[in-house]
């Protein structure tokens, strides 16, 4: 008997995953790529990747330069610079911001794919942008008022008024809510295929999605506010729940 006990013990550590084995052999969280820039400093993106766990998904970095998206069950385009106006067709504006072409043919690279896939996308702030840019829409270069230096990434800065038939709409359980603002960019034409499911006060387009649903996208930072506010926390897990829905499917 004392002689069968080592073996049990190998063989329950032999059952164990190895390192760096294939996630989905070993987990039923779907999994959502972000794509990262190492130059932004990865702590930067630390709010997506908690706000994606915590919906019950697993993270996983994407970095300037990857041409083919691997196996995923979802999409998350964050925020970060500006677009560079030539990918959709205008020259640099006086007031445009720091721009990494090299990251916007990445970003839209991956959403095409994304796309053709058929894979739940979220966009957040420059995420919004990208799809816009990626579908065929223009950006609006710089926003007067809009200095996001100024105020605290936290800061309920401005209200947006929300179709409560959007999946944002579903989220948030009202029409009008409190956001922050960290952006001075925004979609000037909406490109064909999104439908805009929010605007500021002032007009600016503060939410898009898909006419298939599966494109999910806001101008604030809702990665920010998920501690205090439950429409920002019910984003995520909408959207972790749409990639869940497909990797059940995907899974042998």
């Amino acid at each position: 008997m004392r002689g069968s006990r080592p073996s049990s013990r190998r063989s329950a550590r032999r059952r164990r995953p190895a390192p760096g084995a294939d996630p989905r052999g070993v987990s039923d969280k779907p999994r959502i790529g972000i794509t990262v820039h190492p130059r932004r400093g990865l702590e930067y993106f630390g709010p997506y990747r908690r706000a994606v766990v915590a919906a019950g998904a697993e993270p996983v970095d994407l970095v300037p330069g990857t041409k083919k998206l691997p196996e995923l069950d979802g999409l998350l385009l964050p925020g970060g610079w500006d677009v560079d106006p030539s990918f959709y067709g205008e020259r640099r504006d006086e007031n445009l911001g720091e721009t990494d072409p090299e990251l916007d043919e990445t970003e839209l690279s991956l959403f095409r794919q994304a796309r053709e896939r058929g894979l739940p996308v979220l966009g957040i702030c420059r995420g919004q942008q990208v799809i816009n840019v990626a579908m065929g829409g223009s950006l609006v270069q710089h926003l007067e008022d809009h200095d996001a230096r100024a105020i605290g990434r936290t800061h309920l800065a401005h209200t947006i008024e929300v179709d409560p038939s959007s999946e944002l709409g579903r989220a948030a359980g009202e029409h009008r809510i409190r956001v922050n603002s960290l952006h001075h960019q925004a979609v000037k034409t909406l490109a064909p295929g999104l439908l805009q499911t929010a605007k500021g006060d002032d007009g600016t387009v503060e939410g898009v999605e898909s006419d298939d649903g599966l494109i999910v996208a806001v101008q604030c930072h809702p990665e920010e506010l998920t501690t205090d506010l439950p429409w920002a926390r019910a984003l995520f897990e909408r959207f972790v729940a749409r990639a869940k829905g497909r990797h059940s499917k995907s899974s042998p």
